[in-house]
């Protein structure tokens, strides 16, 4: 079970500063960019159902680790104490070369492409919790604190000195909505420099 928060317009450095001088040291398990598509039937079944099909290929900053890919169905299992629960199941391939190959199949099967976008991201991991940092093209930056319970997460934010923050249990999409209206999710991508 998966259970998260996110903690908004978080100063990046400072609460890498924060996390980093945490004991024992929290292992930094990704840092740098990551690409998604989301996937769903015509009839937007997985939508409607609150569930989530989506397709992720991870490139690593400093380009001593190969890039990977991720295949996730999370089930959506509500929400309670101000956190988001999901049943997940997931499959990681150990390249990236099938992130088209599975985006075609899933073609082939009859979806379709609801979303394509592209974030950075720092994924901390400190025994039973995780910190991911997400900073999205144009979106202040937040982070999604994943623990065994709500309860954790309040002491984790209250350690961390980011209770003053705003915090929800939105989905990515649910919060553009609420937050930032004028931003699309699908093609939310960052410049390239030429």
């Amino acid at each position: 079970m998966e259970i998260e928060r996110k903690i908004l317009e978080i100063d990046v450095a400072d609460l890498r500063q924060k996390i980093e001088r945490l004991s024992p040291p929290p292992e930094c398990t990704f840092s740098g960019l990551v690409r998604v598509r989301y996937f769903d039937f015509p009839d937007e079944r997985i939508k409607n159902a609150r569930d989530l099909l989506r397709l992720r290929t991870f490139v690593f900053d400093d380009k001593t680790a190969a890039p990977y890919t991720e295949f996730v169905y999370k089930t959506y299992k509500g929400v309670r104490k101000g956190a988001k629960f999901f049943k997940e199941d997931e499959l990681r391939f150990e390249d990236d070369k099938q992130y088209e190959k599975l985006s075609k199949i899933l073609i082939d099967l009859g979806l379709k492409k609801t979303a394509e976008y592209e974030k950075k991201r720092i994924h901390y991991r400190w025994g039973e919790l995780a910190f991911e940092i997400d900073e999205y093209p144009e979106l202040p930056p937040f982070v999604e604190i994943e623990a065994a319970s709500p309860s954790a997460i309040d002491a984790v934010v209250a350690f961390l000195e980011l209770s003053g923050h705003e915090q929800t249990p939105e989905t990515i999409n649910e919060l553009l909505a609420r937050k930032y209206p004028r931003k699309k999710l699908d093609g939310l991508v960052f410049k390239k420099v030429r």
